[in-house]
């Protein structure tokens, strides 16, 4: 059975990245956290201040539960960045991840060129500290020194998601939380003013990139999150009336 629901699952996610690459709309709900980039961007020019992201220390890309967080985060970035563009501000990257710095430099540099701005792209908007005393340190000296108006902090984050954003507000910065880690979402939750919890993450990514195969994944993995609750839902119901085969089943 375990077989079987693997097989349908493969299924569901090949066929929906398939009629994404065909050209059919696959919606994705506007997430709060996204529709807020705006305002906190608007924030820093309004202000003067720069703009601090970070996807947090989260491992490297090679992590199977932080690297996807990672890169969703940089998807995102590309959003934040042409916005920050847009509005003359002064984006400042935090990244303690070596393999993702390449990802990280390529995307601010495409989106000031698809803004058609170039030569305002420098190196220097990044920033690369490894180990994560040293970046946290590196963090809150750039907040007592720069002040950032608006903190982004989405990716894959331990400990530091409780420093950087309790940080953030002692200097009054608006902030947008994200992770897919469950033990440190509280914290973001109660230092951010808007979040993406959990799956909402990798939606976000999806629904910036609009990637047929990132689309295509979610929306076969909803399909399936139905079937499953169907399932659950019809044993639950056969089980009052102690009709055990779908149970059987399912154990096969």
């Amino acid at each position: 059975m375990a077989f079987i629901l693997l097989i349908v699952a493969f299924a569901l996610f090949y066929l929906y990245m398939y009629l994404g690459k065909q050209g059919k709309e696959i919606w994705v709900r506007t997430l709060p956290a996204m529709a807020a980039i705006p305002e906190a961007v608007g924030r820093c020019a309004e202000m003067g201040r720069p703009l601090y992201w970070t996807p947090g220390i989260a491992g490297n890309l090679n992590d199977s539960t932080q690297g996807p967080q990672v890169l969703a985060s940089i998807s995102i970035l590309g959003y934040i960045a042409r916005e920050c563009v847009r509005a003359g501000v002064k984006i400042d990257a935090f990244c303690p991840i070596p393999d993702a710095l390449p990802l990280v430099e390529e995307t601010l540099r495409t989106a000031y060129l698809a803004e058609g701005r170039p030569e305002e792209f420098s190196k220097d908007m990044i920033t690369f500290i490894s180990g994560q005393s040293p970046y946290l340190t590196g963090t809150l000296g750039y907040f007592q020194r720069e002040r950032p108006a608006s903190t982004i902090l989405i990716g894959g984050f331990y400990y530091e998601s409780v420093v950087i954003g309790e940080a953030g507000n002692t200097i009054g910065a608006f902030q947008i939380g994200g992770t897919n880690n469950t033990h440190q979402m509280p914290f973001l939750i109660a230092t951010c003013d808007y979040m993406l919890l959990a799956e909402e993450l990798f939606a976000a990514g999806a629904s910036i990139s609009r990637d047929p195969d990132l689309l295509g994944s979610i929306k076969g993995e909803d399909i399936l999150k139905f079937i499953f609750l169907g399932l659950m839902t019809v044993g639950f119901i056969l089980g009052l009336g102690n009709v055990t085969f779908l149970i059987d089943l399912l154990r096969m």
